[in-house]
């Protein structure tokens, strides 16, 4: 017999929130959850909450002394049949507790349980493996599930990914900030800004075997780990994560603005850690990123390679290019040049810098 679900069952859903706060989120998520079991029936496995509030560590952001989240809430659907999902009663459901709550609610594509078994082992995966909260199913619906993904045994390529889209968000940040175009939200820079810091630290935790998915004591694991790196980098990281840390937590105790010098000098910093991690991930020896951009190796062979020809030509086309490459391989060399790392400025920088955020949103 399987272990019951948790979902009548009261969860921290932010270790820095009051009780209060706590329980009024179980009440909503409780809710929600309901509705979807309604909606799926006998359809629906199970309805996982992941992320901050799914590892109890959400943000908690005080407005007028009221405290209010302040992350999306992200769900994955596990479900038997996934054709057999009523797509827009499910978005009715999406709407109506994005104004009850006030933050974004975002389900996932749904996954049958075969596909959890399957899963590759990704930073984004083991996350969710290893910080979780099942608000409908068997409460161990993917311990026992999901293939063994040790936190701190991550492929070293999850830290090149990640060092990619945080890197990837501070451009989107930096054009905003010089008016390319407007702001997705109010606090989109600053949020952007943190996540890009948080990222330095977490690419050197997974390239050195040191990561463990929750935040809390993720700043002593660097502060642990920092004295070893080689090159010791140029800037305090474990400064720059500690700050950044508090934001994820409380986001409203900061009211820091950032300026385009700002986000210049966090991009140099970007530099040095991407540099690191790819010098220590390949072996390679690269002095600069502007050799690391002229290399013409491949930055993932194993996406390459003859089998992957066809889904490469697919994604590039979607692209507008062609290409039986894989699409990243080009952003990973174009990304320190547009985030003012290369040998000479980009001068067309608006245009190249929106023609590659519409590649990466597609592929990433």
């Amino acid at each position: 017999m399987p272990p019951p679900s948790t979902a009548g069952t009261a969860l921290q859903y932010a270790r820095h929130g009051s009780a209060e706060f706590n329980a009024r989120m179980h009440q909503w998520l409780t809710a929600l959850a309901g509705e979807v079991r309604a909606l799926l029936g006998d359809n629906l496995v199970a309805l996982i909450l992941g992320g901050g509030y799914g590892r109890g560590e959400g943000g908690v952001l005080l407005v007028a002394g009221e405290e209010r989240p302040y992350n999306d809430l992200d769900f994955t659907l596990v479900v038997h049949r996934q054709a057999d999902i009523p797509e827009e009663a499910l978005e009715s459901v999406r709407h109506r507790y994005e104004r009850l709550i006030g933050i974004a609610v975002d389900f996932s594509r749904p996954l049958t349980l075969d596909a959890v078994r399957r899963w590759p082992f990704t930073l984004m995966w083991s996350d969710l493996l290893h910080g979780h909260a099942v608000l409908e199913g068997p409460a161990d619906v993917l311990t026992a599930n999901a293939p063994s993904m040790p936190s701190g045994r991550l492929p070293a390529i999850e830290a090149t990914r990640l060092l990619l889209n945080r890197g990837a968000g501070l451009l989107w940040s930096m054009r905003v900030l010089r008016a390319a175009e407007p702001p997705p939200d109010a606090d989109f820079v600053r949020r952007n800004y943190f996540k890009c810091a948080l990222a330095l630290g977490d690419a050197l935790l997974i390239s050195y075997g040191r990561f463990a998915t929750p935040y809390t004591g993720r700043d002593r694991l660097l502060a642990g780990l920092l004295p070893e790196c080689r090159p010791v980098l140029s800037f305090d990281l474990a400064c720059l994560y500690d700050e950044a840390l508090a934001f994820k937590f409380q986001p409203g105790e900061s009211a820091r603005q950032f300026s385009d010098t700002d986000l210049r000098t966090l991009a140099s910093q970007w530099g040095e850690v991407c540099l690191q991690v790819e010098n220590r991930r390949t072996g390679a020896a690269w002095p600069n990123l502007a050799a690391y951009v002229r290399d013409g190796r491949w930055r993932e062979p194993a996406q390459n390679s003859l089998r992957h020809w066809p889904r490469n030509l697919v994604r590039n086309r979607q692209c507008g290019a062609w290409s039986v490459h894989y699409p990243r391989e080009r952003l990973y060399r174009q990304l320190p040049a547009l985030l003012g790392l290369g040998e000479s400025s980009v001068h067309d920088w608006a245009e190249s810098s929106e023609r590659f955020l519409a590649v990466w949103k597609r592929v990433n």
